[in-house]
């Protein structure tokens, strides 16, 4: 076993354990990570396995067993496996013999005998085993993520199951079983369409296709939709057999637990893995561009022009990554005093920004750029990038500002490092890319050690004359629009039973431990700056870097202007210092100051490092009270606002959340409420400028987190930030009071290009001003659509494969204003062909909801594992503290939750569905394509109202 700390600055003297890993070798060969944490009381658990689309290119398998992992093994999900698997194999007979069918009406016929199997085989299934036991034993959030070189499976857990964790984590990487594979199937087919219509995603695959040909990069992880359609389950479980054994795969725990207990428990269950060695494969040598290679690319969005030039890049390890990663930072950086930046700021093109990612056998370096909106070809945006780039290349830039990168790359570092679940994401990948964990740690020393003339090779080096060059026309790409298969539903019999395994694990023995609410009085310290400013101060206890948050209590709802002007402030300087000067001092410092807007919030954020907090603090409060309007940068606002109007149709996400908005709140509608484009023409500096000053006077609560103390903090706030200005209180939050309507109704609005249709369904309940209406309207949520084990996840996804994303809960008002009534909203997300079907599953579980008392005690418990996985993190403890106290509550209102839905059963959740949502008028929010959609069978849910863009958005 091997113990790897390092003793650099990026660590404080208080607690330098919690970036301990301890490096442990199964006798199976499998590799272990442990990092003890007890800051909050969970552990994040991931397994990593070296495998990933790259070593099953283009047929998605790798992709595919991700989600079959998902299904249980032969002792999990079942009844009866030896029954059930007569069926499964010959299952995977029919679909071997259907990718090598081409003829279309067999095909169909061998899909109806897959269906009929699949029934059958169903009778032994229980849905969803594996991941109710995960939830029964403590575990929130599991997920799993596929990648070209890598498969993340990963999940958070209350330590007392770490046990059970072990045991459940393990067995299903011995046997994993391939069920429900045809309604699986149909779900990735969603996936895929969800993907095709993001904007961009098309024009993405296609990028890069062409730079990473003809390594296996060049195909999309998912797969293609050929292959898609002709999947062999014998390859899929080759590609388990071959990539699926301990050398190849590492287990991840960061948390709170003790080393020397745990790891007798990973020798026991994890040990249990076959033993075995991955095949090793060539890489891919990728060819030199030639020159200035040329390549078009369509993308929806008139008028805003676009290129991409990309240059070869490098994979993981490489000797030149962190010096490269410098030389990134001297075109975009935090503090946006890159020379890339420079030109936005200048005005001299719209926007630019590098991109330096590191894959395992390949990377990809790239610069993007957005010419001006008039007057300015690809060849003058181009030209100047090149000067900047050639500026590295050439070593003009200061020691003063190569310095502050490095500082600005090892903050970067430490923060990365802070809390458990980011920190075992980076253990996940250094494994992954074969690095060790001193590896990692040991890259602060190289960024101490760069020098100028590092920077400077590698930029000769990287940003190279030879190239790739993409320009931008504007247009689609065809889209490949299955039909709906016609399959009947695979509906399990045994969804509620349990197996025989699930039984056995119920003897293992479990310590009782209680959920930890927030203290807040010892968690975080509270000084009263001034009658409107309050203080919040906790202690860093990993590394020396501050944030200093000032949250003001007024958000974009109340005044729109606030997202212009949060943008707008990155801008400018001071009546002292100009913008270059400003931020180029908080860059020496190794600070930063930015600005955001939310619905309730306008906040000021800044960070840096505890020794410079006086003299950063003083920059920050001279910008805040000394800001100086420029109208040269208005121009960067409107400009951006163009490109948000231009796009903002070309998203069916975008559209269905417009169309709820006005359901829910008619002319209230945050679209609607926004600054037109012609009104965003219209702005100046000075009415910004006049907003922050208006923001300045609101009642503002500052968030402290670093290694100083509450005093030491409190005398240099005071003596550097306008405090004096707060003079408005906020009683109450902004409210808008969503409609009620008394018939249901459909709004629709058309999007031909679209392959999925996006379903909202909304209903306004009743006042909740109980605590037993607010608690069980969260059990019901869980319960109808919170979670895997959720009716609707179960019902529409798992069952019919209606849709990928799916989504059900019940919307409380703030808990400080009485007598208002909460909402519940549904969504879904479906190929077009499948809306009404899609519609009618949801509709028919909103009118007669199922009741299963069976499942009333793992919905409690996955409350239980929420409340106590979701305990924050020390950077935001204190954020989290002000919010339950500024919605009314002197104390973690989690513990009166556990303690109500204690006592509470099927009858609590049937009695708040029937009083909040049975009876109540629908309002249904579809986008879609309606050549795909049967619409006189669409108004049997309500009167169809067609809405156009002006109807929804301003």
């Amino acid at each position: 076993m091997m113990l790897f700390a390092t003793g650099t600055n990026l660590l404080t003297a208080q607690n330098t354990k919690a970036l301990e890993v301890k490096e442990h070798k199964l006798d199976n060969g499998l590799t272990v990570w442990l990092n003890e944490d007890h800051s909050q009381p969970k552990v994040f658990g991931a397994v990593v396995v070296k495998a990933g689309s790259k070593d099953c290119p283009d047929t998605g398998i790798a992709h595919y067993f991700e989600h079959m992992m998902f299904k249980g093994t032969d002792k999990i999900g079942t009844v009866d496996y030896e029954a059930e698997r007569v069926l499964l194999d010959s299952i995977a007979m029919k679909y071997d013999e259907l990718a090598a069918t081409e003829d279309e009406l067999a095909r169909a016929e061998i899909q109806k005998d897959i269906n009929e199997l699949s029934i059958r085989s169903s009778d032994y299934v229980i849905p969803n085993e594996f991941n109710r036991l995960i939830s029964k034993y403590g575990g929130s959030g599991l997920n799993a993520a596929t990648s070209y070189d890598v498969t993340f499976y990963f999940n958070t857990f209350s330590p007392q199951y770490m046990e059970q964790w072990a045991e459940i984590n393990s067995e299903r990487l011995l046997n994993p079983v391939f069920r429900m594979f045809q309604s699986e199937l149909e779900t990735v087919y969603e996936e895929k369409n969800m993907y095709g219509d993001f904007i961009g995603g098309q024009v993405m695959d296609r990028l890069l296709e062409r730079y990473f040909a003809p390594h296996p990069y060049a195909y999309p992880i998912i797969g293609s939709t050929k292959n898609l359609k002709n999947p062999r389950l014998t390859e899929m479980r080759k590609f388990f057999e071959e990539y699926y054994v301990a050398s190849n795969m590492a287990l991840m725990l960061s948390g709170d637990f003790d080393t020397e207990t745990v790891l007798p428990i990973l020798e026991r269950t994890f040990s249990r893995i076959r033993p075995g060695e991955a095949p090793k494969k060539e890489t891919v040598a990728l060819p030199p561009f030639k020159g200035k290679e040329r390549m078009k690319v369509k993308f929806p969005v008139p008028l805003v022009k676009a290129m991409g030039l990309g240059f070869r890049g490098l994979p993981a390890n490489h000797e030149d990554q962190v010096a490269l990663a410098v030389a990134v930072n001297m075109l975009n950086n935090a503090n946006g005093t890159g020379f890339l930046d420079k030109l936005m700021v200048d005005r001299k093109i719209m926007a630019s920004m590098a991109m330096n990612e590191n894959l395992n056998e390949s990377g990809i370096l790239a610069v993007a750029v957005i010419p001006k909106l008039m007057f300015q070809t690809y060849g003058g945006a181009e030209k100047l990038v090149w000067k900047e780039i050639n500026r590295i290349k050439e070593g003009d830039f200061s020691d003063e500002i190569f310095n502050s990168l490095k500082e600005e790359q090892r903050r970067q570092y430490a923060t990365d490092l802070e809390s458990i679940d980011s920190r075992t994401r980076i253990m996940m990948t250094i494994y992954s890319q074969g690095k060790s964990w001193k590896d990692y740690l040991q890259d602060v020393s190289k960024i101490e050690a760069l020098t100028r003339e590092d920077v400077i090779r590698v930029a000769r080096k990287y940003f190279s004359e030879n190239y790739l060059c993409v320009t931008k026309t504007t247009g689609k790409y065809p889209k490949d629009n299955l039909p709906k298969p016609d399959f009947n539903p695979v509906v399990p019999k045994n969804s509620e039973a349990s197996s025989e395994y699930a039984k056995q694990l119920e003897r293992l023995p479990v310590q009782t431990v209680s959920p930890r609410f927030i203290n807040f009085s010892k968690d975080v310290q509270i000084t009263q700056l001034t009658p409107l400013a309050t203080l919040y101060t906790t202690i860093n206890p990993v590394t020396d870097v501050f944030t200093l948050n000032m949250v003001y209590q007024i958000g974009t709802l109340e005044q729109p202007k606030l997202k212009y002007l949060a943008n707008y402030l990155q801008f400018l300087g001071t009546d002292s210092l100009s913008f270059q000067e400003f931020r180029t001092r908080l860059q020496v410092l190794g600070s930063t100051m930015s600005f955001d807007a939310n619905d309730k919030q306008f906040i000021v954020r800044v960070t840096g490092f505890d020794n410079h907090l006086e003299e950063t603090v003083q920059l920050a409060g001279d910008f805040i009270t000394h800001v100086k309007a420029d109208d040269k940068q208005i121009r960067q606002v409107i400009n951006d606002a163009k490109i948000m109007e231009k796009a903002f149709f070309e998203s069916s996400d975008n559209i269905a959340g417009a169309m709820l908005e006005k359901v829910k709140y008619g002319e209230q509608s945050r679209f609607l409420n926004k600054l037109s484009l012609s009104e965003v023409k219209k702005l100046k500096g000075k009415d910004l400028l006049d907003v922050f000053a208006d923001v300045r006077r609101m009642e503002c609560d500052l968030h402290y987190c670093g290694t100083l103390s509450a005093d030491q903090v409190t005398g240099q706030i005071k003596a550097t930030l306008p405090l004096q200005e707060m003079t408005v209180a906020v009683k109450e939050p902004y409210y808008r009071d969503a409609k009620l309507y008394d018939k249901p109704l459909v709004y629709f609005m058309d999007m031909p290009t679209a392959s999925q249709s996006i379903i909202y369904a909304y209903t306004k309940g009743e006042a909740t001003d109980d605590a037993w209406s607010r608690h069980a309207s969260r059990l019901f949520s869980v319960y109808f659509g919170g979670d895997m084990s959720s009716l609707m996840f179960q019902e529409i996804r798992e069952f019919r494969s209606l849709a990928y994303r799916v989504s059900g809960r019940y919307i409380l008002p703030p808990h400080q204003l009485s007598g208002k009534a909460g909402e519940f909203v549904t969504m879904l997300s479906t190929q077009s062909d499948k809306t009404l079907d899609a519609m009618a599953v949801m509709c028919s579980l909103i009118r007669e909801m199922p009741e299963k008392p069976e499942r009333v005690s793992t919905v409690k418990q996955s409350i239980v594992n929420q409340v106590n996985n979701d305990f924050p993190p020390f950077r935001d403890l204190s954020e989290k503290v002000a919010s339950f106290r500024r919605a009314g509550f002197d104390n973690d209102p989690n513990e009166a939750l556990l303690s109500g839905i204690s006592e509470m059963d099927m009858k609590d959740i049937v009695r708040f569905y029937r009083h909040n949502v049975r009876l109540k008028p629908f309002v249904y929010v579809v986008v879609g394509d309606s050549r795909r959609i049967d619409m006189k069978e669409l108004a049997g849910y309500g009167e169809v109202i067609r809405l156009r863009k002006k109807d929804i958005y301003k």
